[in-house]
């Protein structure tokens, strides 16, 4: 099973909102470049510390591009569906059919009830933590197939309105058989280690910890793709997002700046960074403006190396339309890899009109 369905296109049960057509294909080349001309070592651990739907590691893994990957997310509800989903899948299949049973009544009016209740359920006072993380992660599972784009945030409603007279129902992303297989999927591969775990927690934990927990694994073949929240509008997308943090520096996206400081500077290992684009991230020597990762000597000691940073821009389709249609974007993606690998990618462009394009 795990084979069919490592082929198929859409792979992730969960849709979420700005999740990028392609961008697995990009990071899967970038990769197997550098593998294949020795650059760096095979990929032993893929590290998402902004999980979201997990897309791209799902497709690195079920391709053979990585080993293995641990998954994080700083949203419990997200985190609690990638941990139920990899550790009980037949329970969680389960219960997905028994919640699909309220789509048949005609009109949506039942559905609309199980909507309403997920969207107002919080975990019961004195409830086992076990139980608790599984009614989570289906709360999650049937919000998400059933919300506008997927979106967890308090603010959206459910697909084809409260009305229900859209051509597109409660139910048209709730598709049972496609979910069952998705979640087995998920399951099988965290039976065999290729996921290695799924933790809740913020980006600054995940890769603080991965040292401790996998003491076996070298640095060099460790790789980090990150994520986060869009600069604008996140607040709208995500259950959880920077502006949870906001504070005044560099519009309002403090946490951008401690993120972008972490990577250009502590990190010890290389990475590879997806953002919307936005001159400032890569013209401010604040964010990524500088042409190499610059760590001082009590991060050399940890393992952070001067590592070249490459800048590039790549053309994807995503989902974050207010009408839900996908539509072509350019992407920005930063990145540790070895610029010989970075510059053989001809889906990567130049980032015309950055100070790195403009001195080059």
């Amino acid at each position: 099973m795990a084979e069919a369905q490592a082929r198929m296109r859409h792979q992730s049960p969960l849709r979420y909102p700005g999740a990028k057509t392609g961008f697995a294909s990009v990071v899967a080349e970038l990769i197997d470049t550098a593998r294949t001309s020795k650059s760096i070592p095979p990929v032993e651990l893929f590290v998402e510390p902004f999980a979201g739907g997990s897309s791209t590691a799902l497709r690195l893994l079920g391709n053979g591009t990585v080993r293995r990957a641990l998954l994080a997310d700083a949203d419990p509800l997200v985190s609690a569906f990638w941990q139920v989903a990899a550790s009980d899948p037949a329970n969680l299949i389960a219960r997905m059919k028994e919640e699909h049973k309220s789509f048949i009544t005609p009109g949506g009016s039942a559905a609309l009830e199980r909507w309403d209740y997920w969207r107002g359920w919080t975990v019961p006072v004195g409830m086992k933590a076990h139980t608790a993380r599984f009614e989570t992660a289906m709360r999650c599972l049937f919000l998400n197939r059933t919300t506008f784009s997927g979106i967890l945030h308090g603010g959206a409603g459910p697909i084809g309105g409260r009305a229900q007279k859209s051509e597109y129902g409660i139910g048209c992303r709730f598709m049972p058989d496609a979910l069952e297989t998705r979640i087995a999927y998920v399951g099988e591969l965290y039976s065999k280690g290729r996921i290695a775990d799924v933790w809740c927690g913020d980006w600054r934990a995940t890769l603080d910890q991965i040292a401790s927990t996998y003491k076996t694994i070298r640095p060099e073949s460790v790789l980090v793709y990150l994520d986060p929240p869009y600069l604008e509008k996140s607040s709208k997308l995500y259950n959880v997002s920077f502006e949870d943090e906001a504070d005044a520096s560099w519009k309002g996206q403090g946490p951008h700046l401690r993120l972008a400081a972490y990577l250009m500077s502590r990190i010890p290992y290389r990475w590879i960074l997806s953002y919307d684009v936005d001159p400032e991230l890569t013209d401010s020597c604040l964010l990524y403006g500088r042409s190499r990762m610059t760590p001082n000597d009590d991060a050399r000691r940890l393992g952070a190396k001067s590592f070249v940073v490459s800048k590039k821009l790549t053309t994807l389709r995503y989902t974050a339309a207010s009408n839900g249609a996908r539509s072509g974007s350019e992407e920005l993606l930063i990145t540790t890899l070895p610029k010989s690998v970075v510059d053989r990618i001809s889906r990567l462009r130049p980032n015309e009109g950055s100070v790195e394009a403009l001195q080059t």
